[in-house]
This record gives structure tokens, C-alpha cells and sequence, in this order.
């Protein structure tokens, strides 16, 4: 080697041992972020020089999917500074990104612990405080609704309490998913929640005591002993939801039910197939939905006569923004064969279906394997189902206070249209003249908006 290459090399090695120190003790080195990074990637030139010496980049043939990942897994396991990786935590988060690159939200992945938990919900019990929960307009996980009997209500937790701490841990900023994880637990043990109560100065402090909740999917009662109009509140699609739903019918109709009033607000949705089972009791023949495979063929899921086994009666279907997938395809059904009025606003416009595939350790995969279409035909996917009457719900709004439910007069209004009582302009929108506020003392004003 010429002296001149190798004062040249010598130069080089002063260079980089002086950028080494420099990028340590100098201030202004260190805080020339740009400089320091580009100093370091001149540094990872040489193991990849390295590296391509060993295996020629440009002729290699690439790997096949699988060997690249356990290729760069054993590198991994090799080479990793400063600790060892978990191969499993790895493997979890290599498989959420790979669905996550497809860009559909339906297509996931479960961990054991929230396959566990979907396999309970579809069961109908599950162990924790019976709540369910949403999130608000600042992204605030809140109480929506103490289920009756549970643990919470029990305990005094009221619909539209704001969680703000789980065990003294705040949630802020953490996924309701999580925020539910961290509430459930094994049977018998305690969970302790701070409350932001509306109207309430001071935080709510409530300890409950977890337990086996049986999941009651549907709530009923008699509205009005006058009109004899029923209201079934449905919950979620489980495996419980039919028989429930059916128990719920009989009662009514031995009070003596003229009118039915049905309640989807809030439903995720839930099994297929016990969407096809409770539309069966609404829509006489054909489809209840349509299946859309991904080469195009359809499928229809046709009415079960079996379900015909209670009178149809003058009906309206309430829904909002949270009734997806299941709700969907029930009172996409009811409306396109006119069973029933939609009363409330827009759905959540869920028209695709996963297929849940179970792997080894008890984790899963929630593919999308088909669209579905309405009784008939409508894609609803990403538009929703529009009500035949809009109505939005109050700030106020308590589910278990019917005086602050505006959405449910307006529902018994459109039962009471059908029925004969009331003329069909009741539910009309009114115009914006019409419109009254109460003003500061009490007395009516009329709106500016």
C-alpha cells in the first residue's frame, strides 16, 4: 500500500474517532441532531459492506415469505443489543402489522386474552362489572349503561359516569379496549373506579367486586298500558340473543302488545347467523341478507319460517351511529321490506363479515372473507342505513330515564301512526320557526338557530 493511502486511511480514523468523541462532550455536536444522524449512518456503512460481501444482493435469489422471517427472527435472537427479545411479543406485533398493511380496521388480530373475551361475549357471561361502556365526544371512556343486577349498578355506578382512573391508574390517552381489559378480572377479586359524575363537584370513588355477569341481552317492558305498546331493547347478537328476544316477545303479547317498538341503539352487531334468526321474526320470505363472496357470487341467508311463531304488529326500529353489522342487516331488512319504521340517525355502516380463524396458543385471526347486502340488496358498507325519521339524541340523554328520550317518543309516535292514533305529520320535521326553546326563567322563546 502507497504512503499516500495510507495517510489517506490514518486521516479517516482520526476523522471518525474524533466525530466519536466530539458527538459526546461537545454541546454543539450534540445538539446538531441532523449532523450526529448522518455521522451515524456513515457508520453503518461498514457492516453492510460486510453483509453483501457475504451474499451478493443484486444475484441473490429473495427468500421465500416464511424463511425471511425466521431469517431475520434468528438475527434478531443473535444479535439484538441490549436484551433478549420475546420471540412470542415479536411475533404478535409482526402479525398485526402484516394485516394492518391490508388497510381494513375488521381484519385483526386477537391476543389469547381478547379471543377469550369474544368467545365469552358470544356465549353471554362473562367476569367483570356488567357496564357497558363508549367513548365520548373529547374520546372519554364513559359508563353508557350499568346492566341491571350487575355488580356496577349495584356498587352505584350511574349511566354517563366518565372513568378517570382504574385502580388510581389514570386511562388517559389509553383504548377503550384496554380500559376494559383493565376493569374485568378473575372472579371475586376487586376493582376500584374515580368517576367524573355529571352535575357532581367531587370524584366518585366506587370499589365493586367482580363477578360472573350473566350477559342479558335483551330489556323489556310495557311503554304504555293505554296503547299497549311493547319495547324490547336488544343489546348484542350472542348465542343468547334469539331465545331472549323470543321469551321477551311471549311476555309482552300475554300483557296484551298492539305495537312493538324495537331497540338497536348502541348494537356492535355479533353472529350472523342470529342476525338471520331475529329478522326471520320481522320479514315473511326470502332473504333476510345477502352474502357477497370475494369473486362476486352471492348468497342469499333465507327467512327461518320456524320464527314466525308470535303476530306482526305495527313496529318501529330504533338506531344510531354505534348499531353495526348485525343491526344493520336486521333493520336494513326491516326497512326494505317495510316492516317497520327506522327511527334515529344514520348507522355505523358495517357491510363486511370475518371469518374467525383460531391459532394454537389461543390467540386468533378476524379476516374479512365476504360483504354482505341488505334483504334487497343494498350495500350499506361505509354509508350506513338511514333512518325513515331523523332524530338525534339530547346531551342529557339517560338510557334508563325515558322523560330525557327523545328518540324513543318519536319511535312510539311512529308505532302510534300505524296503529291509527296519531296523523302521519307528527312525523314530519319541523321548521326551524317552529322550533322552541326555554328560555332563561322557563318560559318558551322562540329559537334563533
Amino acid at each position: 500500500m502507497s504512503s499516500r493511502m495510507l495517510a489517506r486511511a490514518a486521516g479517516v480514523a482520526l476523522l471518525l474517532t474524533g466525530a466519536f468523541f466530539l458527538g459526546f462532550v461537545s454541546q454543539d455536536v450534540a445538539a446538531s441532531v441532523g449532523e450526529v444522524r448522518e455521522w451515524v449512518a456513515g457508520l453503518h456503512l461498514v457492516p453492510s459492506k460486510i453483509e453483501r460481501a457475504q451474499s451478493d444482493a443484486s444475484t441473490a435469489e429473495p427468500l421465500p415469505i416464511v424463511e425471511t422471517y425466521s431469517y431475520v427472527m434468528d438475527r434478531l435472537k443473535a444479535d439484538y443489543y441490549p436484551k433478549k427479545i420475546d420471540e412470542r411479543k415479536t411475533t404478535y406485533a409482526a402479525v398485526r402489522g402484516m394485516l394492518s398493511a391490508l388497510g381494513d380496521p375488521f381484519t385483526r388480530f386477537l391476543t389469547p386474552e381478547d379471543y377469550k373475551r369474544m368467545r365469552e361475549e358470544n356465549e353471554g357471561n362473562f367476569t367483570g362489572i356488567g357496564a357497558q361502556l363508549d367513548t365520548n365526544k373529547l374520546g372519554e371512556v364513559y359508563v353508557k349503561e350499568p346492566m341491571e343486577e350487575s355488580p356496577a349498578i349495584k356498587a352505584g355506578v350511574k349511566a354517563n359516569d366518565v372513568i378517570k382512573e382504574v385502580d388510581r391508574k389514570s386511562i388517559k390517552g389509553i383504548e377503550i379496549d384496554d380500559v376494559v381489559k383493565m376493569i374485568r378480572g378473575p372472579e371475586g377479586t376487586k376493582v376500584t373506579l374515580t368517576l367524573a359524575r355529571p352535575r357532581v363537584t367531587k370524584p366518585v370513588v366506587i370499589t365493586i367486586v367482580r363477578r360472573v355477569v350473566p350477559f342479558q341481552m335483551v330489556k323489556f317492558r310495557m311503554l304504555d298500558e293505554k296503547t299497549k305498546i311493547g319495547y324490547i331493547r336488544l343489546y348484542q347478537f350472542n348465542e343468547q340473543s334469539d331465545v331472549q328476544f323470543d321469551k321477551a316477545m311471549t311476555s309482552l303479547e300475554n300483557k296484551g302488545m298492539k305495537g312493538l317498538v324495537v331497540d338497536l341503539r348502541g348494537n356492535p352487531g355479533g353472529l350472523l347467523q342470529v342476525a338471520v334468526d331475529i329478522g326471520s321474526r320481522f320479514i315473511d320470505s326470502g332473504a333476510v341478507v345477502w352474502i357477497q363472496e370475494r369473486k362476486g357470487q352471492k348468497t342469499p341467508l333465507n327467512v327461518d319460517p320456524s320464527k314466525h311463531n308470535h303476530k306482526r304488529y305495527p313496529m318501529s326500529v330504533l338506531v344510531d351511529k354505534s348499531s353495526a353489522s348485525a343491526s344493520e342487516i336486521v333493520s336494513g331488512g326491516i326497512k326494505d321490506v317495510g316492516a317497520g319504521t327506522l327511527v334515529g340517525v344514520t348507522t355505523f355502516g358495517k357491510g363486511c363479515v370475518q371469518t374467525i380463524i383460531p391459532l394454537q396458543d389461543g390467540s386468533a385471526v378476524a379476516i374479512t372473507t365476504a360483504k354482505y347486502l341488505t334483504a334487497k340488496g343494498n350495500d350499506i358498507h361505509k354509508k350506513g342505513v338511514t333512518p325513515d325519521v331523523e332524530i338525534e339524541a339530547t346531551e342529557d340523554f339517560d338510557p334508563n330515564d325515558p322523560e330525557t328520550d327523545v328518540q324513543l317518543t318519536k319511535a312510539v309516535e311512529a308505532v302510534k301512526v300505524k296503529m291509527g292514533l296519531l296523523p302521519a305529520t307528527v312525523l314530519e320535521p319541523k321548521k326551524e320557526s317552529e322550533k322552541i326553546e326555554v328560555g332563561a326563567a322557563g318560559a318558551p322563546k322562540k329559537s334563533t338557530d
